[in-house]
């Protein structure tokens, strides 16, 4: 932990500035990590691949590490500046990797988080003026020493506007390369350079979201691929993301790729990343709010990486604002802080898409419950299709991207998930009931719809089916719902079945007794109606259809028809028998009409 002198102000804890060096020359507070930069830089290999979810601290773990490492370009061999920005932290505890690191590589460092657009031309302008800028930085390379060649290449690289054009393509593809052997041929062989890149699926991310991943995939592949493949002109070379897709091209033929993601177990590096409950106490302290400590554990914590309890930077750093802004520090309620900077609708988006089985697992996760999803290799922005996602990419993606957390390990390697806190636990609940609620989503009130007229018509075959689909992906909102569908789940979902259907029904009626439920309601214009008798089928051995029809017969003493076909309006009623278990559902469905109210 770093603090200011006992005589300056502590500053509200800073958000958005990523800088290792803005937080120390400006004071800002400062969770100590700097213990992670050892085995970061020394612990994984020559080619490290570190994935963490969003806001969880990469791009400031980079800087730190840039910093501490960075050589002085104009005076090679002067670590005053490391010495000044890292006086007191835990780093300068070991002498030994200090004195053999500390300013000794040249650094180049990039991120791609910027890099994206609606469309190809947009993404790769962007990504021109990433690389245009990076290279500005090292045009003091351009000398004498430089090759005719060389000379030509690093001025186009310099040059956005060149750049930008379709010749500027195989310049970009080649640029880190390019850059690090200009640099290792102006330091020698003892001082081979670093190259960082920070947000290195963002590209391809978006690309795929947007259509254009063939074309951005063969220029970022290329250009990291080159990266990643030189052995003779880089030490090391670390990029950090949130997916696994170590599928793409980007890593093909990169041998001895170390992969540290949110799964990894027992590497070191668990905690280099994120913050401890110690941290996150020790922040809260610092500001006056330790006894507040355990309201904001219940909200922001629950992450677990490698065994480590976590909280997200972002969203500890953003309360403690919040409460260093309010004249009544513990009346502040916790607000969402993390998930306000991702897809809002996500999970909504999957829902039309859900099968029973995700429907369950889901089911399970907002009771409280752990999940078991089966170990997963990688994937690739090339196979994912965001508007119709596979349910394994679904999973994986919330696991990734921090929606879901380890909580242990199951038998043949399976994964146990969970959500880890409050604050995603609203994220979850806002996006199911909003897509029951036509908020995020036009899928389940087309369904509705269409249950609707079928139920209206007396169409038993298409009733069902429709019932079935509505039925089979559900998730009750309910907290501690039960695994197994039983009254209450069956009640949960009618509810929700028609408050959805209002606006194309009137004088709905529910009845809810001991195993079976009886509604009526009429069609919007008011001529046609339609009652209801569902039976929850509790045995195994009788068939659905046998209860479903069962069901009807009860509706032979069913007053309610009688009182409807009085009524002049009325010219058409379908009665209807339904018998549900578990999941499955059977819908048995007959007319009646006025002029023969005994049928």
């Amino acid at each position: 932990m770093t603090e200011t002198g006992p005589n300056q102000p502590r500053l509200a804890p800073k958000r958005g500035d990523e800088d290792f060096a803005v937080f120390r020359d400006e004071g800002i507070y400062y969770a100590d990590k700097t213990q992670f930069l050892k085995p970061l830089f020394s612990g994984t290999g020559s080619r490290l691949l570190l994935l963490r979810p969003r806001r969880f601290g990469k791009t400031l773990t980079m800087s730190t590490l840039r910093r501490f490492l960075e050589i002085d370009f104009q005076n090679p061999g002067d670590t005053s500046r490391q010495q000044e920005l890292f006086r007191g932290l835990k780093v300068m505890d070991d002498r030994e990797f200090c004195e053999e690191h500390m300013g000794r590589y040249p650094v180049v460092s990039v991120s791609l988080k910027s890099a994206d657009g609606v469309a190809y031309d947009d993404a790769f302008e962007r990504l021109a003026g990433v690389i245009s800028r990076l290279a500005w930085n090292f045009s003091w390379l351009d000398g004498p020493d430089l090759t005719e060649k060389e000379h030509v290449f690093l001025d186009r690289l310099s040059d956005f506007d060149y750049l930008r054009q379709p010749a500027g393509r195989g310049f970009a593809e080649q640029s880190l390369v390019f850059l690090c052997r200009l640099l290792r041929k102006c330091f020698g062989d003892s001082h081979k350079p670093v190259l960082l890149i920070d947000e290195y699926d963002v590209p391809l991310q978006k690309a795929a979201a947007g259509g254009y991943y063939e074309p951005m995939n063969r220029l970022v592949g290329t250009m990291l691929n080159r990266a990643l493949m030189d052995r003779d002109d880089i030490c090391k070379v670390i990029l950090t993301g949130c997916l696994p897709a170590t599928g793409e091209a980007i890593f093909t033929g990169v041998n001895g790729l170390c992969i540290d993601t949110v799964l990894a177990r027992g590497n070191g590096l668990s905690a280099a990343i994120g913050f401890t409950p110690a941290e996150a106490r020790a922040m809260l302290g610092y500001y006056g709010f330790g006894d507040l400590y355990e309201k904001a554990a219940g909200w922001y914590g629950g992450y677990s990486i490698g065994g480590e309890a976590l909280f997200c930077p972002w969203d500890i750093t953003s309360h403690v604002r919040e409460l260093c802004r309010s004249r009544d520090p513990a009346a502040v309620r916790p607000k969402s802080h993390w998930n306000l900077t991702s897809s809002s609708n996500f999970i909504a988006g999957f829902m039309p898409r859900l099968a029973p089985e995700d429907a369950e697992c889901l089911q399970d996760l907002i009771a409280g419950r752990s999940i078991s999803l089966p170990a997963y290799k990688g994937m690739s922005y090339g196979t994912l299709d965001f508007n119709n996602l596979r349910s394994s990419e679904f999973w994986n993606i919330l696991i990734y991207t921090g929606y879901l957390t380890l909580s242990g390990t199951g038998s043949g390697g399976a994964n146990e998930l969970r959500i880890p806190n409050k604050e995603i636990l609203r994220y979850f609940r806002d996006n199911i009931s909003g897509y029951y609620g036509n908020t995020w989503s036009r899928e389940y009130d087309t369904l509705v719809r269409g249950l609707m007229e079928r139920l209206l018509s007396g169409d038993s075959g298409g009733a069902e089916d429709s019932m079935s689909a509505l039925l089979g992906g559900f998730v009750p909102l309910e907290e501690n719902a039960p695994k197994a569908p039983h009254g209450d789940f069956y009640r949960s979902f009618l509810d929700s079945l028609f408050a959805a259907a209002e606006h194309r029904i009137s004088d709905c009626r529910v009845l809810y007794g001991s195993g079976f439920a009886e509604i009526t309601f009429r069609s919007a214009g008011g001529t046609m109606a339609v009652v209801i008798r569902i039976e929850y089928a509790p045995d195994s051995t009788a068939g659905l259809h046998t209860l479903a029809d069962r069901a009807l017969e009860h509706l032979e003493e069913n007053v309610c028809a009688k009182a409807l076909l009085s009524q002049t309006k009325i010219t058409h009623i379908a009665e209807c028998g339904m018998a549900f278990r578990g999941r499955s559902c059977a819908v048995s469905c007959r007319e009646l009409l006025p002029e023969t109210p005994g049928a």
